[in-house]
């Protein structure tokens, strides 16, 4: 009796092993799997809002990007394509008529239709939203033809309206959710139409999204998607060899090739559309900078070619003025000023300035690198630049203010791959950032952004080109190219844009 009873209680403690076994295996196997299902992309700055219409930067919309969609997109070859518009076409020289999708929820299951495109584009336009997005600045009215199809009408042709709907302006925000619950509560719990829901955002730190399983295209194979900030790039670096992160973006290339030796890491380059320059301040009549041979001098005296060999480790393409190669209207007939340090003291002593000058230049600490050597180029020709490194806030709020030094540091992403997005904020003497004036150049902007013939806007661009290289109002610089590095197993293309759209990544 007593041996069987024990056999009893040996066969119990088993079965209750081999339970909790079984318990723990599924935890296990679920943990796992909820692994398998979360992406944690990590870029050095946050977002600023989570209102997409009240922001105007990259780092902000490779977030806000994965929430909402936009009325049309870019494919894999950067070209056109259907996104919550099926179709477009022009209706006549200030008309633009969009065919929507009639499939489309909000992630509370609002419906998207034309009034929701109306709804959309009209806040943004409203001085009331104070958005900085500027795009969209020549559409006068938004038509409802029929609850599926919208006309733009414009303040003469936009030959590029579509473009200019493929990100930052062509974002659909939800009428109903906005209307009933208010601005504030939008920018605290947004909802978009795009495939990853929001859960929560820490500021400085991390945005939480979950895949929204109606998304029109299908529910996205990653169920947890983050975002995380992390300024320092050792510390982003550091993230990535730990397995904390799987895709860290914006890497340096001394980053990437400490990175490059690491067996369970991809290191990815690919070439990119932002490019670099140096904004002179030729407006007042006292400084050195309103004098051309001043401006032509100090392109002439930094050499660019070195900075991408030995700062850049070759990462980077050298530009002629603000326009990368990917984009309409670049013409590469047109070459870089050359380095000669000898010419530009040759134009110092023309300008009236044969001993140099003092001047200030403000920056972003995180190019930090490229303006030690900017500062020291220009030194060897006596120009003596006291830098003023602030953060990347600071840094553009002084912009917009018009508090700016004579000189900054500045990187554009002309993402509409039309060259109107580089010169649209720059050149026209009534734009929001012009620091240089010229009659005939204004002339050619107002061509380039009106006229809906091809082979006029390139000539357009192109005289647009020589002129500004000769004026010299900017140190022309380099594009730059994205660096990502990558979790072995995580599948992700980048693009040339360089932004982060998730949806399609699997690990």
């Amino acid at each position: 009796m007593l041996k069987k009873s024990f056999l009893f209680i040996i066969l119990m403690v088993l079965t209750i092993l081999g339970a909790c076994g079984l318990e723990e295996t599924g935890q296990t196997t679920e943990t796992s799997k909820e692994k398998d299902t979360t992406l944690i992309v990590a870029q050095q700055s946050d977002t600023s809002t989570l209102d997409p219409q009240k922001q105007g930067k990259m780092p902000d919309m490779n977030i806000l990007i994965n929430m909402f969609d936009t009325l049309i997109t870019t494919d894999s070859d950067q070209q056109l394509a259907p996104s919550l518009a099926e179709s477009w076409e022009v209706v006549d020289e200030d008309t633009w008529e969009f065919k929507l999708r009639e499939d489309v929820i909000f992630h509370n299951g609002e419906k998207f239709n034309a009034e929701t495109v109306k709804f959309s584009i009209e806040r943004l336009l409203d001085p009331a939203t104070q958005s900085p997005i500027v795009e969209l600045s020549n559409v006068e009215s938004v038509e409802v033809i029929d609850e599926y199809i919208v006309q733009l009408h414009t303040a003469g042709s936009d030959p590029i309206l579509p473009n200019k709907l493929t990100l930052f302006g062509g974002v659909i925000v939800p009428k109903e959710y906005i209307e009933e619950n208010g601005e504030e509560h939008f920018a605290e719990q947004p909802i978009g139409t795009g495939p990853f829901k929001f859960v929560s955002w820490k500021r400085d730190n991390e945005v939480v999204m979950e895949s929204f399983e109606d998304y029109w295209q299908g529910a996205s194979a990653i169920k947890t998607l983050k975002f995380r900030a992390i300024p320092d790039e050792a510390n982003l670096a550091a993230a990535l060899r730990a397995g904390e992160i799987d895709i860290a973006t914006g890497i340096t290339p001394d980053i990437m090739k400490q990175l490059e030796g690491n067996t369970e890491i991809n290191v990815k380059s690919e070439q990119g559309i932002r490019t670099f320059f140096i904004s002179l301040d030729t407006k007042d009549p006292e400084s050195p900078l309103h004098k051309k041979e001043v401006r032509q001098a100090l392109n002439y005296a930094v050499d660019v070619d070195l900075m991408i060999d030995s700062v850049l480790d070759g990462q980077a393409k050298r530009v002629t003025t603000l326009i990368p190669e990917e984009n309409f209207g670049y013409d590469e007939s047109i070459t870089p000023y050359e380095y000669n340090p000898e010419k530009a003291r040759e134009l110092l002593n023309e300008a009236g300035y044969p001993d140099g000058f003092d001047i200030t230049f403000d920056a972003n600490n995180l190019d930090s690198n490229n303006v030690q050597v900017i500062t020291a180029q220009l030194k060897k020709i006596g120009v003596n630049v006291e830098a003023n490194l602030m953060d990347g806030q600071t840094f553009i709020s002084n912009i917009r203010a018009e508090k700016a030094s004579p000189m900054y540091y500045q990187g554009n992403t002309g993402w509409t791959l039309d060259a109107m997005s580089n010169f649209q904020s720059y050149i026209k003497s009534d734009r929001r950032y012009n620091r240089w004036e010229d009659d005939k150049v204004d002339k050619l902007i107002d061509i380039e952004e009106q006229s809906l013939d091809s082979k006029v806007r390139q000539e357009a661009f192109t005289e647009l080109q020589e002129i500004i290289k000769e004026e010299a109002p900017f140190i022309f610089l380099y594009q730059i190219n994205n660096l990502y590095g990558i979790q072995e197993g995580v599948n992700w293309q980048p693009n040339s844009i360089g932004i982060l759209r998730m949806y399609g990544a699997s690990k």
